[in-house]
């Protein structure tokens, strides 16, 4: 039977055995003309002539031996991205070079320049400012690095209202963090006073907000103490009432209690202690201008969410040309920023407590007596 190649043309003088293997038998095949050529990788050249295995001459054996030319395209590709692999290394290497040296040149300059161009009094302020301008900006990064510290030892504190106190008042963030560590007692007030002109205290002064007032620090507590210690002081002149003093009497008193840590009644007596006299007075605005016409103070009890989330005492110092009063609040640097309207501050009570010293006044309280009036000008005169 004859035998078909892969091109199924049959081949002459071969058959096919019964093994697995082809086996060519007889004599050699005729050699199939060509035309002469070869196309190979190498270019065109003759083709060499050949005979068919089982030929008596000897020749290349195509079947017996493959020749892999993807191996030799892979071993110059290989070659090829090797080469690739360390151009790209050293391109990378080459910016990295030149961006650490440019991060260093800048670095260096500006290093140079942060010591020509900031401040004299302080390096964190740029240079050409005010000194005004410089001070505030280095109060206000000083509060911040105080801020910091406080929230990291914030288990320190054993009362979390300091942490408010700090969070809500930025003038109180430098007692806050010093109180820790701080001794818990009190300081004589060491400034000077002028008669008719009270001064503004507030409740977390070092020299007092540390002590323990109804169950707290005075920082928090102590607005009843120390709106009576101002009224006291802008009285008489005198500083020998502090705030710490008037707290420590509420305490023995077992005053110190209510939503505002002082009570009412404890006014009352404690003004008389301190040799004022002391009376209250439905809270309205007319009756509000008119006892401050007489050249006296007010001390107010104040509803929570009224001047502030919490309920407190305030003192009333002094009525302005247009009608509007001014509020010294131990507890609030904003609410003793700006003025009043009295009937505004009327609504924040249900009565007022009006404090003078014996003799001043007591022809006046009702604002009948028209000498007084005459003396009530040359009070609020002093008023600042």
């Amino acid at each position: 039977m004859a035998y078909q190649d892969q091109g199924r043309r049959p081949r002459s003088g071969s058959s096919r055995t019964g093994s697995s293997s082809r086996q060519y038998t007889g004599a050699a095949r005729a050699r199939v003309p060509s035309s002469g050529v070869y196309h190979g990788p190498t270019g065109t050249r003759t083709r060499p002539k050949s005979s068919l295995r089982g030929s008596s001459r000897g020749g290349y054996p195509l079947r017996s031996r493959s020749i892999n030319f993807q191996g030799n395209r892979n071993r110059i590709l290989g070659i090829d991205r090797r080469l690739v692999i360390l151009g790209a290394l050293a391109i990378v290497l080459a910016v990295l070079v030149i961006v650490g040296v440019s991060t260093c040149v800048r670095s260096c300059s500006g290093g140079e320049g942060t010591d020509t161009q900031t401040s004299q009094s302080d390096v964190r302020v740029a240079a050409g400012l005010s000194e005004e301008l410089t001070n505030d900006f280095t109060s206000e990064l000083d509060q911040n690095e105080k801020l910091a510290t406080i929230a990291a030892n914030a288990d320190q504190y054993g009362d979390q209202g300091l942490l408010e106190l700090a969070l809500n008042v930025p003038e109180a963030i430098d007692f806050v963090a010093a109180y820790p560590t701080a001794e818990k007692t009190a300081q004589p007030y060491d400034e000077a006073v002028t008669k008719g002109t009270a001064p503004q205290l507030w409740c977390w002064d070092s020299r007092w907000g540390n002590v323990d007032y109804a169950g707290r620090a005075l920082a928090i507590t102590g607005s009843g103490p120390t709106a009576l210690s101002m009224a006291y002081m802008g009285l008489t002149g005198a500083t020998d009432s502090t705030p710490a003093e008037i707290a420590q009497s509420a305490t023995d008193d077992e005053a110190a209690t209510g939503d505002s840590a002082m009570t009412a009644d404890f006014l009352v007596s404690e003004a008389e202690k301190l040799g004022l006299t002391c009376e209250s007075f439905a809270s309205n605005a007319d009756n509000l201008s008119q006892m401050l016409d007489s050249g006296t103070y007010v001390l107010m009890e104040t509803k929570a969410g009224s001047l502030t989330s919490a309920a407190h005492w305030v003192l009333v110092v002094t009525e302005n040309e247009d009608g509007s009063m001014q509020v010294y609040d131990p507890t609030s640097p904003d609410v003793s920023a700006h003025p009043w309207a009295p009937a505004t501050l009327a609504s924040t009570c249900t009565d007022f407590y009006v404090l003078s010293v014996p003799g001043s006044d007591d022809d006046n309280a009702d604002g009948t007596d028209d000498g007084a009036s005459d003396s009530t000008s040359d009070s609020d005169a002093s008023y600042e």
